[in-house]
């Protein structure tokens, strides 16, 4: 059960399942999403899913700081989302810190 004001989140992970360098996948209902850390070391949540091939990011090699599309070879920032190639940047879910849990919302 999440805290009051809570309630538009939803339970992720632990903050120690995501790394201080590279990324954690999982799923929120039937959403994907990708948390990696921010240059500040915040945790930050983007779609998990790429932009231009509507495929899973999961399984793409990570290097530079970037994530790149196991399916086509987009690349994408992952701690901002941006892409790298002609491809629209990631969508961004909002993200809460409650003591050692990570709290997403979901895209609705």
């Amino acid at each position: 059960m999440l805290p009051g004001g809570q309630k538009d989140y939803e339970d992720a992970c632990s903050t120690m399942q995501v790394p201080k360098t590279g990324v954690f996948f999982t799923s929120i209902g039937s959403q994907e999403v990708m948390l990696s850390r921010d240059a500040r070391g915040e945790i930050v949540a983007f779609s998990g899913f790429c932009t231009h091939s509507f495929g899973k990011l999961d399984g793409g090699k990570v290097e530079g700081g970037e994530i790149t599309c196991p399916h086509h070879g987009a690349r994408f920032d992952i701690k901002t989302g941006k892409a790298k190639s002609a491809c629209p940047n990631l969508p961004k879910f909002d993200v809460k810190i409650e003591g050692r849990r990570v709290l997403v919302k979901p895209n609705r």
